[in-house]
């Protein structure tokens, strides 16, 4: 082969492969400002349990990270009574609840982003059945749009029922 069309060839191979690495590629900048958002989410809660004010920094905390059209999947928190939206009733269930303050804060065990998707993984020591402290898993996953949340799903480890023992099995 003549150096002119080895020339040739090695171009169109590495523009072949420039358009099949950027087609498959992710907005890297976006979604490290995505990871940013759901830390400063957290970080403003742990900060507000720390000091024992959430119920008075909840408002806050929730207009400026979730979106007011914000979608709660996870059970627990899915179908919260009263009035309004679900930010609104997000906000109503921690106002109503007592300060957390000495409550250890959550661990960042990993924190991942695809697209417009966080999937964060955090740890906390609670106490277990015999009283002593055990990690407890939570994953929770976010939707963001316009920099704020709009969804929200999550699961946690199960804690083994009282006297210890295998936690029982997950309903379908």
């Amino acid at each position: 082969m003549s150096p002119l069309r080895k020339g040739a060839l090695a171009v169109a191979l590495s523009g072949l492969f420039a358009v099949a690495t950027s087609a498959g590629a992710h907005p890297v900048p976006a979604e490290a400002a995505n990871k940013q958002l759901v830390l400063e989410f957290y970080r403003a809660l742990d900060e507000a349990d720390a000091a024992g004010t959430t119920r008075e920094r909840i408002r806050g905390i929730a207009e400026r990270f979730l979106s007011p059209d914000y979608v709660q999947h996870a059970a627990g928190l899915a179908d919260l009574p009263g009035p309004g939206s679900a930010r609104d009733k997000l906000i109503a269930m921690f106002e109503a609840m007592p300060a957390m303050k000495g409550m250890p804060p959550a661990r960042t065990v990993a924190v991942m982003a695809e697209g417009d998707r966080v999937m964060l993984l955090t740890a906390r020591d609670l106490p277990g059945p015999d009283g002593r402290p055990r990690p407890t898993y939570i994953f929770n996953m976010f939707r963001i749009a316009h920099g704020q949340l709009v969804e929200h799903w999550d699961v946690g480890t199960p804690m083994p029922p009282a006297g210890g023992g295998a936690p029982a099995p997950a309903q379908p």
